[in-house]
C-alpha cells in the first residue's frame, strides 16, 4: 500500500496530538505516560502543551513466532496476564508457545522498567487524569493491556490519545479507556510506520532523555534473542542454468545452547520459504531447540514462469538442489548438522525423500506437511531415517497417497491427521497443531536415540516390546 505520511517524525505527531488534547490543559493533576519506547517521543510535547507531568508506561507486543511483526496479544507493567487477539486462536498457539513468549517478554518489560526508572514505581496515579500516549494505534492490543493495568491504580479519568489509529484499534480502546483520542483516523490503515517520514526506532538512551533523566551508566543486560532470529545464507547452485545461489534464512534457538540439530525446511514450489505457515514452523521448531534452515528449491523468476507446474513436480530438479543445499550445511559445518532432519511440504516433500535415500549417515529424519511422498515412489525403500507424515483429514487424495506410501518407506513411519485441515493448513487453529505434532516427534525421536544409545535393543529389550514399540510407529 502505497500512502502518503502524515506525520513528519514522532516529536510532529505529539504536536499534533498535544493540539486535539488542548480541552485537557487546564485539568490540574494530569499525568501523561508515554507507552515505551516510541510513545515516549510522542508524549514529551503533549506533557509540555498540556503542562503536565509526564513518565512512562511499559508494554510489550506479543508477536508471532517467526512473524514477530504481527501481534497475537500484548502484556503491559501490572497486569494480570495477556490480552490475546484473534490471530491467536488463527494460528493455534498452544499454552506451551504462548507462555515462552509472554516469560521474554516480561523479562524485557522489568530491564526496561529498571532502565527507565530506575526501578522505581510509577508515581500516584489515583485521583488523576491519565493520559497514555502511543505512537499509533493498530490492533489496539498494547493500549488495551495498559488500560486494564492502569484501571488499578483508580485514576479519575484514563484516555488513550496517539497521533494516528486504526478504526478497529479505536474500537478496542474504547471498551478499557474512558476516552480515545486520535488525530487521524485513515482508511485502509496498513502500519503505524507507514504515517511517519521518519520512524526511527527510540533507544533507551532517548527515553531517558526525554523524560529528564540522567544518562545512565551502560548496563550489559539483553533481551533474550527472538524466535524469529534468523540471518540470511546464500547456496551455490551447481546449475549453470539456474540463478548462482539458493537464498535461504538459517536460524539459531533463541538461548545460547547447542541446537538439538539441523531442521532444513525445503519449499518445491506453489509457496516459499517466506509464507507465514513456513516461518511459523521454522521458529517453533527453534523454540524447541532446533536450529532451522528456510530454503527454496526453485528460484523466483522459476516460480512465477511455471505456470502449469512442471517445474514444481520435476521431482529429479529439486532433489539435486536440496541435496546441494544439505551438502552446503555439511561442507559449513552449520551448527546441529550433525544430526539433520528434512521437512518438506508438497513436492518439497519428495526432494525430502530422495535425499534422505541419497545421505542415510547424515538425515536422522524425515518429516513431510501435505506431501507428496508418492512422487519419490522409486526411494521409499531406501531410506532408513524415521519419517513423520503429517496431512491435513479434509486433503484426501494426499492422506490416500502418503498411507499407500507409508507401507513402501523404509525405517519406522508416524502418521498424523489434522482433524478439518486442507492440504495448505489455512483453517483455525491447523498450523499450530501441526507445529505441536512435529515439535512432539522430534522430541520422541531424541529420546528414543538416547535410550538406543545407552540401553542397545536388540540384545537387551525383549522381542515382543521390540515389536510393540515399532507397531506403534508403523501406519
Amino acid at each position: 500500500m502505497s500512502v502518503t505520511p502524515l506525520f513528519h517524525d514522532r516529536h510532529a505527531g505529539g504536536m499534533a496530538l498535544a493540539q486535539a488534547l488542548s480541552q485537557h490543559v487546564r485539568r490540574p493533576g494530569t499525568v501523561v505516560l508515554g507507552m515505551a519506547r516510541g510513545g515516549v517521543a510522542v508524549a514529551a510535547p503533549v506533557a509540555r502543551a498540556l503542562d503536565a507531568s509526564l513518565d512512562t508506561f511499559v508494554g510489550r507486543k506479543l508477536g508471532v513466532p517467526g512473524l514477530e511483526e504481527v501481534a497475537f496479544g500484548a502484556i503491559a507493567e501490572g497486569d494480570e496476564g495477556p490480552v490475546l487477539e484473534g490471530v491467536h486462536d488463527y494460528i493455534g498457539l498452544p499454552r506451551r508457545v504462548v507462555a515462552t513468549i509472554v516469560a521474554r517478554e516480561r523479562e524485557e518489560m522489568a530491564r526496561r522498567i529498571r532502565r527507565y526508572r530506575d526501578g522505581h514505581p510509577l508515581p500516584s496515579l489515583a485521583g488523576r487524569t491519565v493520559i497514555v500516549v502511543d505512537d499509533g494505534l493498530a490492533s489496539g492490543a498494547t493500549l488495551t493491556a495498559a488500560g486494564r493495568a492502569l484501571r488499578r491504580h483508580r485514576a479519575a479519568r484514563l484516555i488513550a490519545a496517539v497521533p494516528v489509529a486504526s478504526t478497529d484499534g479505536l474500537q478496542s480502546a474504547r471498551a478499557t479507556f474512558d476516552e480515545v483520542v486520535a488525530v487521524a483516523t485513515p482508511a485502509p490503515f496498513g502500519t503505524v510506520s507507514d504515517w511517519y517520514r521518519d520512524y526511527d526506532p527510540v533507544s533507551d538512551a532517548e527515553v531517558r532523555a526525554l523524560l529528564g533523566r540522567a544518562p545512565a551508566p551502560e548496563h550489559r543486560e539483553h533481551a533474550a534473542a527472538p524466535a524469529g532470529n534468523e540471518r540470511d545464507v546464500a547456496i551455490p547452485s551447481t546449475e549453470p542454468a539456474f540463478a548462482l545461489v539458493m537464498p535461504g534464512e538459517l536460524g539459531m534457538p533463541p538461548d545460547a545452547r547447542s541446537p538439538h540439530g539441523l531442521v532444513i525446511l525445503a519449499h518445491g514450489g506453489g509457496s516459499s520459504r517466506g509464507s507465514y505457515r513456513n516461518r511459523y514452523l521454522a521458529a517453533r521448531l527453534r523454540l524447541a531447540g532446533w536450529a532451522t534452515l528456510r530454503v527454496d528449491l526453485l528460484g523466483e523468476r522459476e516460480r512465477d514462469a511455471d505456470t502449469d507446474g512442471e517445474m514444481r513436480f520435476d521431482i529429479a530438479r529439486i532433489t539435486r538442489r536440496l541435496l546441494v543445499a544439505t551438502r552446503w550445511c555439511l561442507d559449513h559445518d552449520v551448527a546441529g548438522a550433525d544430526h539433520i532432519v528434512l521437512f518438506g511440504a508438497s513436492t518439497g516433500a519428495a526432494a525430502a525423500i530422495g535425499v534422505a535415500a541419497a545421505l542415510p549417515s547424515h538425515v536422522h529424519g524425515v518429516i513431510a506437511r501435505g506431501g507428496r511422498v508418492d512422487l519419490a515412489a522409486d526411494h521409499l525403500a531406501h531410506v532408513q531415517a524415521p519419517s513423520l507424515l503429517v496431512v491435513g483429514s479434509a486433503d484426501g487424495d494426499t492422506l490416500r497417497l502418503n498411507r499407500e506410501s507409508a507401507r513402501r518407506l523404509g525405517g519406522s513411519v508416524t502418521l498424523r491427521i489434522v482433524r478439518g485441515a486442507g492440504h495448505t493448513f489455512e483453517e483455525a487453529g491447523a498450523l499450530g497443531r501441526v507445529g505441536e505434532h512435529v515439535s512432539a516427534w522430534l522430541t520422541r525421536q531424541r529420546l528414543m536415540q538416547r535410550i538406543r544409545r545407552w540401553w542397545p535393543v536388540a540384545p537387551i529389550w525383549p522381542a515382543t516390546l521390540r515389536a510393540g514399540m515399532l507397531a506403534r510407529d508403523r501406519v
